[in-house]
């Protein structure tokens, strides 16, 4: 070809640009600037306005023309090109969360009586009272229990006992909680939780159920031209998307957990594929490299919690910290202490590549013979002796000088080791764990009481799919307690399911050492709505077999009634059981009701669950609120269906409310209504709002329904006719903009209780002008004809 000037569209690596360059090829070379290079996609550093070989920038540059086409095909290197992300992967997506000012009452109330019993019955009431609002929530619960007809002479356990108080907010924005009152210390799989009642400040990811705080495999790849990349994980297909020439990673991950194959299949525009297999590994117990999470807390030890109400001892304190160093190491540290005692330890997680997760730690502590209860009543409270009177061989190494008691712990340094281990993938799964510890090793757990903690702990479970045939698990527990008593434990499961969702179950433990076995045989048949029958054999260590056979159904989630219903005999006499209840959730409330029992002594008890909320100016009954809620307005109008997360939940009262009990916190969660029911003379801005709502806290979702005056007129001229179609309409004071139709007819969406009108004539330009008044504030009015005067 001789040298000339050639007008073609530049391609790069497949990929059009959508330019036309004038190109001049003169001995044997394309020549273009580095600026036009540039701007056609060539990802040159170097800029510039004279014009260069293309093919002589770069050895590793090929350029090629189609006289086809009209085009010049530049081949760069792909590590030249930008690095694409495939997916959304888990980047955050924040929706802070809000709570309105409200108050709750929670309560559950329970009464059972049984004829013969020397108690005859009780009563009780679970309370929950709950101050929420932006400052956080504040909650307080107990219950209250009295007997019922006791025998006389027999003090009567009729109180209250609280369980917790706490004032705790929530920051999503920083990921963290602040509590004061009731606290329950943080803990590793390696320590112990206590409760204090004092403050606690501890990092919570359950603010951001967006964020995955594990790490999650990325798989990387590089595409010549453009092409689909498809992503298989496990052989099957989780995303497909486009990609341009270049490297590209795809981190839009399924949430798997364990071992797992993954295939990344890259497909041009002519078909020919490339198929990469990569293995890999996902650990949900780790953290993702750059996260913290951790958790400090302070107070006092409370004690005979659920037994007295307010019975807190010496202070104490604790912490933890975790933190992903990277994406395959995990470290951890605790420290706790309380007057007379220390502990502290580390430990770590550490992925082994595809072949699990090892975790290791130690710690050690240093406590006084103050820091436990040197009372002879607790020494009494675990006395070894039977009911004979005759002392547990096994125990006599750990008895002090009165005849039969456990010797308090005397104090000292000790530590503890522990060693874990975990895989899993499709077939099969893996844990082993030993935990060690010496004689004087103490934490808060067993801190002003005279008990000791065991002295060695193992534990190996595991479980295999059979595929069609089922799954097959297995566990073996091994303890070895402070006196020395070593108990052993082996456990066999099996479980299949069969066609039409029937499932079939059975498992048998066996203790070491000792004599015969457990077993039980489940099998559950479902019938839809109709319910779930089961039929049960279990075995008992006297080789003592009991039959039971069960047909339930659980209430709807919209309300209604659900039973149950039992039978249950074995060989043993006197085992007859029986059992039916009937239970029914309505709109405000949930009650159950039934008897249990043998034949010849039945129970009888009922039951009543439910919430009252104070918000928005009202007060609202619904069901048990156990975690948000959210409280719906129309504005003051009734019956308009609403819907959770494309659930209908019921219709607005008459005042224009709805309360939706049950929203999970945090979640980005979906409102909708259904505005067909709402009159014709009203508008919805918006039908459907995405909120997210505080813990323990409820919202008011405002949806505005506008009442709308609007005006269908006829407007005429002076000679009487109608004006010409198609003369623009405007309305003082206003944007809004319409036409003259067909015979003169007018509509205007919103108007005003007095409007002035301009009509600008279509046949002849003239301008005229009418003045319309209503004869009510809103509504749809039909009005005229009116004639519209120069």
């Amino acid at each position: 070809m001789p040298d000339t000037l050639l007008y073609l569209e530049i391609v790069v690596n497949g990929q059009p640009g959508g330019q036309v360059l004038p190109v001049e090829y003169r001995g044997g070379h394309y020549y273009l600037t580095p600026d036009q290079l540039r701007e056609a996609g060539v990802p040159l550093t170097q800029s510039g306005s004279q014009p260069v070989a293309v093919d002589q920038i770069d050895p590793r540059l090929q350029v090629s023309y189609n006289g086809e086409s009209q085009q010049l095909l530049i081949s760069v290197p792909g590590d030249w090109l930008p690095e694409q992300r495939v997916g959304d992967g888990p980047r955050e997506n924040f929706l802070p969360a809000e709570s309105s000012t409200g108050l709750l009452f929670n309560y559950d109330v329970y009464a059972n009586q049984t004829p013969h019993s020397p108690s005859r019955g009780y009563a009780s009431a679970w309370t929950e009272q709950r101050l929420f609002g932006g400052f956080g929530a504040l909650t307080n619960n107990g219950i209250y229990r009295r007997d019922l007809g006791g025998v006389p002479g027999v003090s009567a356990e009729n109180r209250y006992i609280r369980y917790d108080t706490q004032w705790q907010y929530n920051d999503d924005v920083n990921r963290m909680s602040y509590s004061v009152g009731d606290v329950i210390t943080g803990a590793l799989p390696w320590s112990s939780a206590v409760r204090l009642g004092g403050l606690q400040v501890a990092r919570n990811f359950s603010t951001r159920p967006d964020l995955i705080t594990y790490p999650l495999p990325a798989f990387a790849g590089q595409a010549a031209v453009p092409s689909t990349v498809d992503l298989y994980i496990n052989s099957y297909k989780t995303n497909s998307s486009q990609v341009n020439p270049g490297p590209f990673t795809i981190d839009s991950v399924p949430y798997v957990s364990g071992a797992g194959e993954a295939t990344v299949v890259t497909t041009d525009a002519l078909g020919r594929q490339v198929s990469t297999v990569v293995p890999f590994y996902v650990a949900s117990e780790l953290l993702q490299a750059g996260l913290t999470d951790y958790s400090f807390s302070a107070g006092a030890l409370r004690q005979n919690y659920g037994i007295r109400s307010a019975d807190y001892g010496e202070p104490a304190a604790s912490g933890l910290v975790r933190h992903g160093l990277t994406d395959w190491l995990t470290l951890e540290a605790q420290a706790e202490g309380a007057p007379g005692m220390a502990v502290g330890g580390v430990g770590t997680g550490l992925r082994l590549g595809r072949f699990g997760v090892l975790n290791l730690a130690w710690s050690g502590s240093q406590s006084s013979a103050d820091a436990f209860d040197q009372s002879e009543q607790a020494a009494q409270a675990v006395d070894p002796r039977d009911n004979t009177g005759v002392v547990d061989s096994d125990v006599t190494n750990t008895l002090d000088g009165v005849t039969g008691l456990i010797a308090p712990p005397e104090g000292g340094r000790g530590n503890q080791a522990s060693f874990g281990y975990t895989y899993s993938n499709q077939l099969f799964s893996l844990s082993a764990q030993r935990i060690l510890r010496s004689e004087r090793y103490a934490d808060l757990s067993n801190y002003d009481t005279r008990s000791r903690l065991s002295r060695r702990s193992d534990q190996l479970t595991g479980s295999v799919s059979l595929g069609r045939f089922g799954t097959l698990g297995s566990g073996y527990f091994d303890v070895r307690d402070a006196r020395g008593v070593r108990t052993r434990l082996v456990n066999l499961s099996y479980s299949k399911s069969f066609w039409h969702n029937i499932s079939f179950y059975a498992t048998a433990n066996r203790a070491i050492g000792g004599e015969g076995f457990n077993a039980q045989l489940m099998i559950s048949i479902p019938f839809g709505d109709a319910g779930t029958a089961s039929f049960s054999a279990t075995r008992d260590t006297d080789n003592q077999w009991n039959g039971r056979a069960t047909y339930s159904r659980a209430i709807p989630t919209d309300g209604g009634f659900g039973w149950n219903i039992a039978y249950a005999d074995g060989q043993v006499s006197d085992s007859q059981y029986q059992q039916a209840d009937l239970s029914w959730r309505g709109d405000h409330i949930e009650t159950r009701g039934g008897l249990y029992g043998s034949r010849s002594n039945l129970t009888r008890w009922g039951e009543v669950s439910g919430s009252l909320v104070v918000m928005g100016g009202g007060l609202y009954a619904t069901h048990q609120v156990n975690d948000a809620f959210a409280l719906v307005s129309t504005s003051g109008y009734s019956g308009i269906p609403v819907s959770y997360e494309n659930q209908k939940i019921g219709e607005t009262d008459e005042r224009g409310y709805l309360l939706v009990p049950s929203v999970t916190s945090f979640y980005h969660a979906r409102f909708q209504i259904d505005p067909l029911n709402l009159p014709a003379d009203v508008s919805t801005p918006t039908v459907e709002q995405t909120r997210a709502i505080r813990r323990d806290s409820g919202l008011l979702i405002t949806f505005p329904v506008k009442a709308l005056s609007s005006a269908n007129l006829t407007l005429i001229g002076p000679d009487g006719k109608p004006l010409p179609n198609g003369s623009p309409v405007s309305l003082a004071g206003s944007a809004q903009k319409s036409y003259v139709g067909w015979d003169g007819l007018v509509w205007l969406e919103e108007v005003q209780q007095e409007n002035h009108l301009t009509i600008t004539r279509a046949d002849d330009g003239s301008r005229c002008r009418v003045t319309v008044r209503l004869p009510r504030p809103q509504g749809i009015h039909n009005l005229g004809p009116l004639v519209c005067r120069p």
